[in-house]
């Protein structure tokens, strides 16, 4: 569930930025930027998955950390 909303909020940011560059920077035609964004909003998710799964990973190692491994020789 964390890969897919790692997906879902990366491409909501990039197409998010894509558009405001667009319109306010480029001062691109409204109707051909909707175009652009409606294809990047089927192809950047599906291309952007495998990241999101290791960003996702990164992310719940950092918060929860893996548990410390004791030899069997430690005391506990």
């Amino acid at each position: 569930m964390g890969a897919i909303l790692a997906n879902v909020v990366t491409t909501e940011l990039v197409i998010l930025f894509v558009c405001f560059f667009c319109l306010l920077i480029i001062g691109a035609n409204y109707q051909s930027v909707l175009i652009v964004l409606f294809i990047m909003a089927l192809i950047f998710p599906v291309a952007f998955y495998h990241h999101s799964w290791s960003l996702w990973l990164g992310f719940d190692y950092i918060v929860e950390s893996l548990p410390k491994y004791k030899g069997p020789n430690r005391q506990r």
